[in-house]
């Protein structure tokens, strides 16, 4: 909403005011920041900005600022806490509001607050690891487990605060920005307010904004830093003190809840911080004369955590600050003295500045060189923000690193690139936890707890050992080593071997289960293989394995229960998904040659061909996903333990999990779902899927008249355990069920 009329009425009044207060109020003396060649020749008082926390909520700052522009008020100090320490040290760089707004409106909210490099920028090997654990980590140091000191790394919040600060990289004394500025943080120890004058701006607006608990503390002149809003959210005195006469505040901290409103623990904890946070806050506005201005933005409604809301909360703010019109016009100045401020203030950002060198600071134990190669900024040319970015996302998406940031520095007249890849001294090596949980409400259940340890860097070249125990329905352990051979880590070798196994339910033509199985193997197996684009993979693998079929309900299996396998495998993986569980983008696909030799020590000479894949479309809220499935056993030989196994939840809904079995198997599926509301932690979602294959032993009988339709009707959550669903199946063959499933369904095999 432009404030139109109403501005340009008070622009009128404004010179007179100016004029006024020009005779009323003379220059004062401080012990301030040098004074911008804007101040010089016109006589009026200094006018600071105090921006305060809120979170989201702070989104309102720029609507303000854009007000303040139209009506030709001239800041010249700036100090923020928390987001206001973004936007007001954006300001001060020389940003205007609409850029700073144009900078939000291009930020992946979603992606802010997740901790990890988005799948597209992760190793192949890493995806991998998506299809059977959780992305939470326990650190394993010599002092024992240890936890993630945030809720999130903060890592994409750094290349966010990076990509919008890095014009005034190059300035670290804070009073020579465009416009002086501070930022406030807290310091964790005492609890005493940090001022942050000089550094690294990005870094002290991380600083700033590092909410306890939530992001890691940031270290700063050995002090250990977190969230300003905590010590002084409302920094009025460090603006007095920098040689404000009057000030500028805009208040967006979060109103404290009614007793309605705390009906749970985090309600009541959001309650005391904001209780914290408002005694000293309220302390400072205690402060504020008759010639200062305090700007409240509305709408209460909208929370700190309401980031996909930033267009409403940029006009709550420029509603408010409309709204004090009267009030802030008493601090404008003519057309001609405002072009002659803004002339004097000096040009510091730098949005496109060539860089002379490279470096890069490595604080892990991968090599430096393949670091380097991984870094694609050429000297003599303007800096490539947009591939740099690409850049460290994927070398943060190796997963041996804390955090991978950059910072512009000055040596001998030429600029250089810092790239800072950090250690993770909570983790150098870490487990992580998976959990399977399967309910058909008719048949019973089955519970696999999952947990593999990692030792991500056995060498420069970032080989690595893992150790992997199941327990549960179907225990597991695994051993295994992968080495990369090159620095660009295109090709590597991996072997592995451990035991696994399997239940599957043998069923009459009722659909009732009859006799419950497990497959048992232990194996062992050696493959290599070349990584292509970080998306695809071909690999050539040897595999032995011995098993038995072990009856836990019901009569035993008729002839020998033991079998031998042995044979290669030649296999091509695709996986760009951007989310195994509920993708919106991206495909999945696999095809795999499995050779089974009697001379490798197979019972059986036998040949199968297995063919996945998978593409997601999304519109809106409204996400399309199609997969097929077609496994084939080309004589129509294996033997019972090597059969297709298939059936269940989003696999021919309705029937129990790998219910079907066969020489041949064939899916074709469609799932419709639709995300439910905003909720950045915990998305909802809610779908239909529509199936129809079969499991067939000839290949004369393989046919649609031949298939079974099936659907499923579903709920499902993206937990920090895996996605969770309520579903029910049926299908066309006389089965249905209800699932209440935990664990990924959509993992190739």
């Amino acid at each position: 909403m432009c404030p139109g009329k109403l501005i340009y009425a008070w622009l009128i009044r404004s010179a007179l005011t100016a004029m006024l207060l020009s005779c009323l109020l003379p220059a004062t003396a401080h012990a301030s920041p040098e004074t911008n060649a804007a101040d010089k020749g016109l006589q009026r008082p200094k006018i600071g900005l105090v921006l305060s926390g809120g979170g989201a909520r702070g989104f309102a700052h720029i609507g303000v600022l854009k007000v303040i522009e139209q009506l030709n008020i001239p800041i010249d100090i700036v100090v923020g806490t928390s987001m206001g320490s973004i936007v007001g040290g954006l300001y001060a760089i020389g940003l205007t509001p609409d850029e700073i707004e144009e900078s939000v409106q291009g930020i992946d909210w979603d992606m802010v607050f997740n901790d990890y490099a988005r799948r597209e920028f992760r190793s192949f090997r890493r995806k991998q690891d998506d299809y059977q654990f959780t992305q939470k980590r326990i650190g394993v140091t010599g002092e024992g487990l240890r936890l993630s000191p945030g809720l999130i790394g903060g890592q994409q919040i750094e290349l966010v605060l990076d990509r919008l600060a890095y014009p005034g990289f190059h300035i670290t004394d804070f009073d020579k920005l465009r416009l002086p500025y501070r930022a406030i943080a807290t310091d964790i120890e005492t609890g005493d307010a940090v001022i942050l004058d000089r550094g690294n701006i990005a870094k002290a607006m991380r600083a700033s904004m590092s909410i306890p608990g939530a992001l890691p503390a940031i270290k700063y002149e050995g002090k250990l830093l977190v969230d300003g809003g905590i010590g002084n959210n409302v920094p009025i005195n460090v603006a007095r003190d920098m040689g404000a006469d009057i000030v500028i505040v805009v208040d967006v901290s979060a109103p404290l809840a009614t007793q309605d409103e705390l009906q749970s623990s985090i309600g009541i904890t959001a309650q005391l911080t904001t209780i914290l946070t408002r005694r000293i806050a309220d302390q400072q506005l205690e402060t504020l004369s008759a010639s200062d201005v305090l700007i409240i933005p509305g709408r209460v409604d909208l929370s700190s955590s309401s980031f996909m809301e930033y267009d409403e909360l940029i006009q709550a703010g420029l509603d408010s600050a409309v709204e004090a019109t009267e009030q802030l016009s008493s601090l404008s100045v003519s057309d001609t003295d405002y072009a002659k401020y803004r002339s004097g203030l000096p040009v510091v950002a730098r949005r496109q500045p060539v860089i002379d060198f490279v470096e890069i600071d490595n604080q892990t134990r991968l090599d430096d060189e393949i670091l380097e190669l991984m870094i694609e900024q050429k000297t003599g040319e303007a800096l490539d923000v947009d591939q740099l970015e690409r850049n460290l996302s994927r070398i943060y998406g190796l997963d041996l690193s804390s955090s991978v940031v950059y910072g512009l520095a000055e040596s001998d007249g030429k600029t250089g690139l810092i790239v800072y890849v950090r250690d993770r001294p909570w983790a150098p090596s870490y487990l992580q936890l998976g959990l399977t949980l399967r309910s058909e409400f008719d048949t019973g259940s089955a519970a696999n707890f999952n947990m593999i340890y990692t030792h991500p860097t056995i060498n420069r070249l970032g080989g690595e050992f893992r150790a992997g125990a199941g327990v549960g329905s179907e225990p597991r352990l695994t051993l295994s080593l992968y080495q990369p051979l090159d620095k660009q880590r295109k090709y590597y070798i991996t072997g592995s071997t451990g035991f696994r196994s399997y239940i599957f339910p043998e069923v009459n033509t009722n659909n009732d289960v009859e006799s419950l199985f497990r497959f048992h193997r232990t194996y062992i197996g050696v493959a290599a293989g070349r990584v292509f684009n970080q998306n695809t993979a071909l690999q050539l693998g040897l595999r032995r394995a011995t098993g038995d079929t072990r009856t836990l309900i019901g009569q035993p299996p008729t002839g020998d229960a033991n079998f031998d396998e042995g044979g290669y495998q030649l296999m091509v993986m695709h996986d760009s998904l951007n989310n195994v569980d509920f993708p919106n983008s991206g495909y999945q696909g696999r095809l795999a040659w499995r050779a089974n030799r009697e001379s490798l020590g197979s019972d059986l000479d036998y040949d199968q061909v297995h063919l996945s894949l998978g593409i997601a479309a999304t519109w809106g809220k409204n996400t399309l996903y199609g997969r097929t499935i077609v496994e084939t056993t080309l004589d129509e030989n294996a033997p019972e333990n090597a059969l297709f196994r298939r059936g269940g939840f989003f696999e021919l809904s309705g029937f129990l999990n790998r219910q079907l079995s066969g020489q041949h198997f064939g899916l074709l599926e469609a799932a419709l779902y639709r995300r439910l509301g905003n909720i950045t932690l915990l998305p909802i979602y809610a779908g239909f899927t529509l199936e129809t294959g079969n499991a067939w032993n000839d290949r004369d009988e393989i046919s649609f008249d031949n298939s079974v339709l099936a659907g499923s009707v579903f709920v499902g959550a993206d937990t920090f355990l895996g996605p969770l669903y309520l579903a029910y199946g049926i299908n066309d063959s006389n089965a249905s069920t209800f699932y209440l499933y935990l664990g990924r369904r959509w993992a190739p095999d």
